[in-house]
């Protein structure tokens, strides 16, 4: 059985049945699974937010890993809630048919510092290294 909508993201729209993640590329009012809002990418890396329902993260949130990343040493992914995760996980058109890995992180401190020019890419490397413990489990 799939896992239902999470009450975090109920707020949120729905394209094709599906909730429309909050760092989603919106073109002409349509969502573009997929593609990420640079912007809202950068404010979730930056304001510590969960990419699919755009809330605060807390202390334990998950991060998805291709084997790509895992070489690279970072994600370039916002985090996930924990109930955002298992619903992004069976449902996400872009994760269904891809190798990846979910990363638990566990961090006791903002490991995002605001850095005025700061880009995604360089703060999820930040992020990936100022983590404390971290849990991958293959999906």
């Amino acid at each position: 059985m799939s896992p239902a909508i999470p009450v975090r993201c109920l707020a949120r729209p729905l394209a094709g049945g599906l909730v429309v993640p909050w760092v989603s590329l919106i073109h002409n009012g349509h969502a573009v699974f997929g593609s990420l809002d640079a912007d809202r990418a950068r404010r979730a890396f930056l304001k510590r937010l969960c990419q699919i329902c755009g809330q605060p993260l807390q202390e334990r949130f998950f991060v998805i890993v291709r084997p790509a990343d895992q070489r690279q040493g970072y994600s370039p992914e916002p985090g996930l809630d924990p109930e955002c995760q298992p619903y992004a996980a069976a449902h996400c058109p872009m994760l269904i048919p891809r190798e990846f890995a979910i990363s638990e992180v566990l961090s006791t401190r903002n490991p995002w510092p605001d850095p005025p020019n700061s880009h995604p890419r360089s703060s999820g490397s930040a992020a990936r290294r100022a983590t404390g413990s971290c849990h991958e489990e293959g999906v």
